[in-house]
C-alpha cells in the first residue's frame, strides 16, 4: 500500500504542536523541583561532630572541705581534701596543708603520702590546733587562708614542683581572746581611775550586770568610766567590741588601743553618744595626731547593738563597722604595744551637757 506522505507530515506536524504546551510544563516542574532540592545557598548545613570530653591526665585535687567560722587557743579546725589519678599509671603522691595567718607566717602540717592507682579516689583529713598564747608561735587574731598541696615527693625539697594546690582566703577566723564579761577577770582587766575631759573617770561607774559590761555616765555630772587590759601587749590584730551607745548628747564612747605617754600612740573609734552616728577614726604616733576621719553611721547607733572593728597589720589599719569597711590607713602608725580600752566619757571639745538620767553603755562581747 501506497503511503501518501503529505498526509503523514501534515498530522506529525499537528502531533508536535500538540506536544509543546506538555514539554514545557514538564519543563517548569523539573526546574520547579530541582530550585527546591537542589538551589545554591540553600543546602542544609551538615551538624558538627559532637564535642568530646578532654581527658583528663593528671593527679588532682577534686574536693575539698574546711571548717569555717571563729576559733579560739585550743579549738581545733578541720580540713579535708579527696585526690583522684588520671595519669593512666599507679603514682605515689604526698598530700599536704598549710595554715597562712595575717602576718604571712606560716602553720605546716605534717604531709601524707599514699599510693593510688590508675582512677583511684582518696580522702585526708588534717587537723589544726590553734595555738594557745603562751606558744612561742602564738596565734594573731584575724583571718586566716588555708592551702591544699599535691606534691611527687616528700615536701621540703628546695625547687620542687607542685602537682596541684587549692589556696582557701579567709577560710576561718582566729582570735586569741573572747572576753563576753561573765564575770570580771582582774588578772586580764582593770578600772581606770583619773580625769579625762570634762570630768572622772571613776571605777564605781564601770561594772559587770547581766553578762553585759556596763559603763555608766552618771546624771547630773560630766564623769564617765573606762576598762583597760592590765598588760601593754597588743600590737597586730583584729579588735572587735559589740556595743550599744547611750543617748547622752556631748558623750563620747570610745573603743581603742592606747600607750602612754599622750599622743605617743594610739588607734581610735570614737561615736558619740546620740542618735547622729557621728564617727571619728583616729591614729597617733610619735607624739603627733597621724590620721584622722570623720564620718556619719547610716544607724542610731543608741538604739541597738552593733559591732565595732580594727584590723591593724603592717602597714595597714582598717576601720569597720557592722563587717562595712568605712577607712583605711596605710601611713603613721604605731609601732609598739599597746593597752586596749574602752569608755565613755565627755571630752573638752563638745559643749559638756550633764545628762539628766544615767546613760549606760552597753559592751555584749569584746574578741581580738
Amino acid at each position: 500500500m501506497k503511503t501518501d506522505a503529505p498526509a503523514v507530515k501534515k498530522v506529525a506536524g499537528i502531533l508536535k504542536l500538540l506536544c509543546l504546551p506538555v514539554i514545557a510544563i514538564l519543563t517548569v516542574v523539573t526546574l520547579t523541583l530541582s530550585g527546591c532540592e537542589f538551589a545554591p545557598g540553600r543546602q542544609e548545613e551538615p551538624e558538627p561532630p559532637a564535642e568530646t570530653e578532654e581527658v583528663k591526665e593528671d593527679i588532682a585535687i577534686v574536693d575539698y572541705r574546711v571548717t569555717g567560722g571563729e576559733y579560739f587557743p585550743g579549738d581545733h579546725i578541720t580540713a579535708s581534701i579527696k585526690v583522684e589519678n588520671n595519669t593512666g599509671e599507679p603514682e605515689t603522691i604526698w598530700v599536704g596543708c598549710s595554715i597562712e595567718n595575717p602576718l604571712g607566717h606560716w602553720y605546716d602540717l605534717p604531709a601524707e603520702e599514699t599510693t593510688l592507682d590508675q582512677g583511684e579516689t582518696a580522702a585526708f583529713k588534717f587537723t589544726w590546733e590553734v595555738p594557745d598564747n603562751e606558744q612561742v608561735n602564738e596565734p594573731v587574731s584575724g583571718s586566716h587562708s588555708l592551702v591544699l598541696v599535691l606534691w611527687p615527693e616528700p615536701p621540703g625539697k628546695e625547687g620542687l614542683e607542685r602537682l596541684d594546690e587549692t589556696r582557701i582566703e579567709n577560710a576561718f577566723t582566729v582570735f586569741r581572746y573572747y572576753e563576753n564579761f561573765t564575770a570580771f577577770d582582774r588578772e586580764k582587766w582593770e578600772k581606770s581611775s583619773h580625769r579625762l575631759g570634762l570630768g572622772e573617770l571613776k571605777p564605781e561607774n564601770v561594772n559587770i550586770t547581766a553578762d553585759m559590761l556596763q559603763i555608766t555616765l552618771p546624771a547630773g555630772t560630766l564623769n564617765g568610766g573606762q576598762l583597760e587590759t592590765r598588760e601593754t601587749a597588743s600590737l597586730y590584730g583584729s579588735y572587735r567590741a559589740s556595743m550599744k551607745l547611750p543617748d547622752a548628747p556631748s558623750s563620747i564612747t570610745g573603743f581603742f588601743l592606747y600607750r602612754t605617754p599622750d599622743y605617743y600612740y594610739e588607734i581610735d573609734i570614737e561615736v558619740v553618744n546620740d542618735p547622729s552616728g557621728k564617727t571619728w577614726f583616729t591614729t597617733y604616733a610619735g607624739g603627733e595626731r597621724s590620721n584622722t576621719h570623720e564620718t556619719y553611721l547610716d544607724f542610731d547607733p543608741t538604739k541597738d547593738f552593733y559591732e565595732y572593728r580594727f584590723d591593724f597589720y603592717p602597714g595597714e589599719i582598717s576601720f569597720y563597722v557592722d563587717g562595712d569597711l568605712l577607712k583605711t590607713f596605710e601611713e603613721g602608725l604605731p609601732e609598739e604595744p599597746m593597752k586596749l580600752m574602752i569608755n565613755s566619757w565627755f571630752p573638752h571639745w563638745l559643749e559638756g551637757r550633764e545628762p539628766e538620767e544615767d546613760g549606760i553603755t552597753l559592751v555584749d562581747w569584746i574578741k581580738y
